[in-house]
């Protein structure tokens, strides 16, 4: 496993994308999340990106799904966009694509929804598979969102492996976020028992939960950094030995919605605690 910064996870926007790798340098990260489109708005073609990866020793770890799968019709404007930025990506050697997917519907049933998104997410995993890029979907873990919508969906682990079983590309696993698990009621490494292989697990994002909150009452939000004030729920230290007992070898990102870190000085400051929050379970 290894540290990877996403500084859009944490709420600061970089001042481009040598600014994100020299902190992720700086504070003990070997790799960045970053988006290939980034890249190309801020003029960098692929061989500009390689040599500044190559410059700070620091890699590109993932990118976000450039394709909106929230609905049919915001899948077919942003669907085409799809096959440039995994070309681009596998230039970059970037093999992971992450997104997540609502739990909850007002026109599709279960099976129905099940069905739907089966055929969506096949679209989509083929192309990436086509540029040696696996697919990551994070499942949303608490009750409460099951009632934003008509008809309730996936929000467990074992539920959305059954999604990627019946996707059926080979390519396709879980972005396993601690707070979902938790909020899900697999607290520590309890989601493990899930998970039969390492390629189950596309990437995973690090964050921790209040405790003394009933599992019905938590929401997406707050999260906190471990060993920030307020947090302290979830068993981070179980979940990160069940992960290295799974051989899982991938990016491991903080992904808090905390406050703590909304009120600190700046970028460099932020990206210190969240290196010594992860530092401090990383065992």
């Amino acid at each position: 496993m290894y540290k990877s910064l996403n500084l859009g996870l944490l709420g600061v926007k970089a001042d481009g994308f040598e600014h994100a790798l020299s902190l992720a340098k700086a504070h003990g990260f070997g790799a960045v999340g970053y988006s290939p489109a980034d890249l190309t708005a801020q003029g960098l073609d692929g061989f500009a990106a390689q040599d500044l990866m190559g410059q700070y020793g620091v890699i590109i770890s993932d990118f976000g799904l450039p394709v909106n799968i929230t609905s049919k019709a915001a899948f077919d404007e942003t669907f085409p966009s799809l096959e440039k930025t995994a070309r681009m990506a596998a230039s970059l050697g970037i093999r992971r694509c992450c997104t997540w997917m609502k739990s909850w519907s007002d026109e599709l049933d279960y099976a129905e929804n099940f069905a739907y998104h089966t055929k969506m997410l096949r679209t989509i995993a083929s192309v990436l598979d086509a540029y040696g890029i696996r697919f990551g979907l994070e499942f949303l873990g608490p009750v409460k969102l099951l009632s934003n919508g008509k008809y309730p969906f996936i929000h467990t682990a074992d539920k959305m492996l059954e999604l990627c079983d019946a996707v059926g590309t080979g390519n396709i696993g879980l972005m396993l976020d601690a707070h979902h698990c938790y909020a899900s009621g697999l607290s520590g490494g309890a989601f493990a028992q899930y998970i039969r292989a390492e390629k189950d697990i596309v990437l995973v994002h690090l964050n921790d939960d209040k405790p003394g909150v009933a599992l019905e009452d938590i929401s997406d939000s707050p999260r906190f950094y471990p060993g920030e004030a307020g947090g302290g729920a979830n068993d981070l230290p179980a979940f990160m030995r069940a992960l290295k007992d799974l051989g899982y070898t991938g990016p491991v990102v903080m992904e808090p919605f905390s406050e703590g870190l909304k009120v600190m000085p700046g970028p460099d400051e932020i990206a210190a605690a969240v290196s010594a929050g992860m530092d401090s379970v990383w065992q």
